[in-house]
């Protein structure tokens, strides 16, 4: 029994998405999120701050230099 309640709970977290945020690709926003271990909220404080973001269509894109570039610049966009 205890067996299955741990497989349910891992199994809940979502996909891990490996690998690494490269300056000249173009990712989905949740995409790039879940590369960072970023929630909801901390997509939407991003934005606010000033990510770069793209949209086409329903879909939210962001370059792999916007996103590089707002980290390492302590989260300010670069401004």
């Amino acid at each position: 029994m205890q067996r299955n309640s741990r497989k349910a709970a891992t199994a809940s977290k979502g996909p891990a998405i490996p690998g690494s945020i490269a300056s000249d690709a173009l990712y989905r926003l949740d995409e790039a999120a879940a590369r960072l271990g970023w929630g909801g909220h901390a997509v939407r404080a991003a934005r606010r701050r000033g990510l770069k973001t793209h949209r086409c269509g329903k879909r939210v894109y962001v370059t792999g230099a916007a996103l590089l570039d707002f980290v390492t610049k302590g989260g300010t966009g670069g401004s």
